[in-house]
């Protein structure tokens, strides 16, 4: 009985810890990645004044396949938002054109990560060819140098 009574005492325990995670809701999606594309002179946003249209803006990936994209356009602050390329795993090369007078090439490796009972996906790879870029601390948007 003692054996029984340590047996059941020992897979409870083990159960527990397989099940530590048992209840936590804790997910934290891949990053939006959003631009914001300006004159490098000036700073002058590119779409605001109206030297590049959100209608002649096309995004494809390696296979040359359209990528889905929003146009933010909001109090004259216009942005280009990418909100699904970050749950492409694996890397990926998207190339984003506005008509004939903007092109650039991003490529992107996102990983999914599971640890201390949460997922959550880092950016391995980021990189965007063609154009001087930075990216705002505070809303993490990348502000793309058009010359």
């Amino acid at each position: 009985m003692r054996q029984l009574t340590l047996l059941f005492i020992f897979f409870t325990v083990l159960g527990c810890k397989n099940n530590e995670c048992e209840g936590i809701a804790c997910f934290s999606p891949p990053p939006n990645f959003s631009f914001e594309l300006v004159d490098k002179a000036t700073g002058e946003n590119l779409f605001t004044n109206e030297t590049l249209n959100s209608n002649d803006i096309k995004v494809v990936d390696e296979e040359n396949n359209a990528v889905s994209y929003s146009f933010i356009s909001e109090n004259n602050y216009n942005i280009l938002s990418l909100n699904e390329i970050g749950w492409n795993l694996d890397p990926h090369t998207y190339t984003i054109t506005v008509g004939d007078l903007v092109e650039f090439t991003l490529e992107l490796d996102m990983e999914e990560k599971y640890e201390n009972c949460c997922t959550f996906f880092k950016t391995e790879t980021f990189q965007l060819s063609g154009y001087e870029y930075e990216q705002s601390n505070t809303t993490d948007i990348y502000t793309i140098q058009i010359d």
